[in-house]
């Protein structure tokens, strides 16, 4: 994860609101800004705002949608956005967009500045959602999101949980899937991200990078 942009995309419910704030977490030190979009203009419900307070207290910038979880819930790119894509911007971003070809509408306006700089963007799938049990089923997904953004994906952010049933065996039962998976497309898996009280349990039965994951939430439900 040393890109400097990260993109995360993927289906409906597959978890990217979470990566993306425990990613710019990670990647936040007091000598390195981080900066995170919400491109979620599709889904109400689970939106990056809801994870704004944690990141504010990071002192991590956050761009949503104008009027996101508000009465009045027009969504609306906020102007600043066109310098946050450009190559000259400094520091990190990490991009939650929102899910399938609708959501990733918004991210094509910004294809042409998003190709000039090195960026990284990860299917994020989680083998336990609807519509995506399969690897054919995730692999329309990615091609619908990549017709849309004009963007390629460069790797898999596997997310393999059943929310607060999540257990070690249901991470490790979902390997041969996420194996299936990198195979057929050719991207590689970036990394399997766990949740924390679980990695000592899962470390050595997932081949390649293991994410230690908070599950943060919002009034009601978790953002997972």
């Amino acid at each position: 994860m040393d890109k400097t942009f990260i993109i995360l995309a993927g289906h409906y419910g597959s978890g990217k609101t979470n990566l993306a704030i425990n990613l710019a977490v990670t990647k936040k030190t007091a000598e390195n800004a981080v900066t995170v979009v919400d491109l979620d203009i599709i889904n109400p419900y689970f939106r990056l705002a809801d994870g704004d307070a944690v990141l504010r207290e990071k002192g991590i910038k956050t761009l949503c949608p104008v009027f996101a979880n508000t009465n009045v819930d027009i969504p609306v790119l906020p102007p600043e956005l066109s310098g946050v894509f450009s190559a000259s911007y400094g520091g990190d971003v990490v991009v939650d967009v929102g899910g399938d070809e609708a959501g990733a509408i918004a991210l094509g306006r910004y294809a042409g500045e998003i190709s000039d700089r090195r960026y990284q963007m990860l299917l994020v799938v989680n083998k336990y959602r609807p519509f995506t049990t399969t690897a054919s089923g995730s692999i329309e997904v990615m091609e619908q999101i990549m017709s849309v953004s004009r963007l390629k994906f460069t790797g898999i952010a596997a997310n393999p949980n059943l929310g607060r049933e999540t257990t070690a065996e249901t991470v490790l039962s979902a390997v041969p899937y996420y194996e299936e998976l990198s195979q057929k497309t050719g991207l590689p898996i970036t990394f399997t991200a766990v949740r924390e009280d679980l990695c000592g349990q899962c470390a050595s039965g997932i081949p390649g990078d293991v994410f230690p994951i908070k599950i943060y939430s919002k009034p009601g439900w978790e953002i997972y």
